[in-house]
């Protein structure tokens, strides 16, 4: 057996900070989407098209950034000595993270369709509130990733993110039954229809981060943080 000391186990121990320090700046990136989504749906709620457009090309530049950091991720794994089951676990969270922002880019492109001066404000005001829901469900995330690193109690952070999860699904069903009463009656259908489907990009968000504090937890467990 190898002793604690030996070289081998200390490169390893270096070489999963490297890449858990690279899994922050993919996670960090993200979480910079989150805020510019929830300013995007601020200049939205206020009918401000210009602003919403320039928004959106911050979020696509984001993302996009985001998707590098990514695959230089998994191609640092595959040159690197990793364990399968750790190459798997760390795959799962960038892939997973980089979901939350591939939702919000097109949560603001379908957005974008719509006619913000023809939306009811209760609508509005829904998609305010989801949004915020979503950035607290980001600031526990961030929390959680911090826990990780730390060493800290992961499980309590996943599972307060867990919650804020539970509660933008609850307004998800709510709104979505607005913005159907709403069609009922309205007579262009591509703007109703874009909202609704725009109302579960984000709560596909937010299940990302779910999930993606969830794999934190597995991780810690494993580690036995």
């Amino acid at each position: 057996m190898l002793g604690s000391g030996h070289i081998g186990v200390w490169l390893s121990r270096q070489t999963e900070k490297e890449v858990i320090s690279s899994c922050e700046d993919h996670l960090s990136k993200i979480f910079q989407v989150v805020d510019k989504f929830k300013q995007f749906i601020e200049k939205y709620v206020n009918n401000d098209v210009e602003g919403c457009h320039h928004l959106a090309i911050e979020i696509s530049n984001l993302e996009r950034e985001a998707d590098q950091i990514k695959e230089n991720i998994i191609e640092k794994l595959m040159r690197l000595l990793f364990h399968p089951m750790d190459q798997d676990e760390i795959i799962k969270l960038v892939t997973t993270a980089d979901d939350i922002a591939a939702h919000l880019k097109s949560a603001t492109r379908k957005l974008l369709y719509t006619t913000p001066q023809e939306v009811p404000n209760n609508i509005k005001e829904g998609l305010k509130s989801i949004t915020q829901l979503l950035v607290e469900e980001k600031d526990r995330l961030k929390k959680t990733i911090e826990a990780f690193v730390s060493k800290g109690d992961v499980k309590r952070m996943a599972e307060e993110t867990e919650k804020i999860e539970e509660a933008i699904d609850d307004i998800r069903v709510d709104l979505l039954a607005q913005v159907l009463k709403w069609g009922d009656n309205y007579k262009y259908i591509s703007n109703w229809l874009m909202i609704k489907e725009a109302i579960e990009n984000i709560e596909s968000a937010s299940d990302e981060m779910e999930n993606t504090a969830d794999i934190l937890r597995a991780m810690a467990i494993l580690r036995k943080y």
